[in-house]
């Protein structure tokens, strides 16, 4: 949305001050570790833009508080799995040849949305060193978040996502649905643990020098999917939902969330087997 509509919808603005009081009353705490997925336009307009968002988040989690935000870089991985769109089979070699090895400093987020974008950036935050499914963390547990995340497991109980679960962390989503809740990638993990694999691949530095490096991870659902799982964690009020700025919000205990998912796909069997 163009920023002439985002002021046309907007009856007041968004400040770094009412952002933190929308936060303490959807129920976030000093102290709090918290997942975080926001869409900046859902928010209205934003005095400050994405930088009063992250600033209001860190406000509100507090010295001891720790925030988290997935950074994927989805570009990189194996061309010859593209297919929205697909490149010509000509071109998949060159890409492998050329494309910039993943650098947590340089390697920008895509699809994440601004606020995600700006947090990896911002300073003394933490990344993690998956190519494709990074999770930036700033915070008393940033270390522990960002530190293992093996090309194997990119969403599973030895990324970040794990860490997190095990951290209780509370699962916000800003302006967006549980089908952009990586957690439920986590609970997918937990309740298919041996589903199917795919060759997938991408640049890194190893020893100093860029390499392309092969590697197998599991298949993932659509997303789409977990949109159903959200309509039941609502119904069951083991999530809640309020206002910030002009955009709803969910707040959602993470270990709950996804041993609710896990429970929810008993006896389900995944897209992939």
């Amino acid at each position: 949305m163009h920023e002439a509509g985002l002021i046309e919808r907007t009856s007041i603005p968004a400040t770094r001050e009412s952002l933190r009081s929308d936060l303490h009353g959807l129920g976030i705490r000093p102290g709090d570790t918290l997942l975080v997925h926001c869409s900046l336009q859902s928010l209205g307009w934003v005095s400050g833009g994405p930088v009063a968002v992250v600033q209001a988040l860190l406000d509100a989690a507090g010295t001891y508080g720790t925030i988290a935000m997935p950074t994927h870089s989805r570009d990189l991985t194996d061309p010859a799995n593209w297919g929205a769109p697909p490149v010509p089979l000509t071109w998949i070699e060159i890409i492998r040849a050329t494309m910039p090895a993943f650098e947590p400093a340089t390697t920008p987020s895509s699809g994440m949305g601004a606020v995600a974008e700006l947090f990896r950036t911002w300073p003394g935050a933490r990344r993690s060193a998956h190519p494709a499914t990074s999770m930036a963390a700033l915070g008393r547990h940033a270390e522990e978040i960002t530190a293992q995340h093996a090309l194997s497991d990119p969403l599973g109980l030895t990324s970040p996502s794990g860490s997190l679960y095990r951290l209780k962390a509370k699962v916000l989503l800003i302006g967006v649905g549980f089908n952009r809740c990586t957690a439920l990638h986590l609970a997918e993990h937990m309740r298919w643990p041996d589903r199917p694999t795919i060759q997938e691949g991408a640049p890194i530095i190893v020893d100093g020098e860029r390499k392309w490096v092969e590697f197998k991870v599991p298949t993932v659902m659509d997303d789409d999917k977990f949109l159903s799982v959200g309509d039941a964690v609502m119904a069951e009020r083991i999530a809640t939902s309020g206002p910030m700025a002009q955009a709803q919000a969910i707040v959602a205990d993470m270990a709950k969330l996804v041993d609710f998912a896990v429970d929810h796909w008993s006896g389900v069997m995944h897209p992939a087997a």
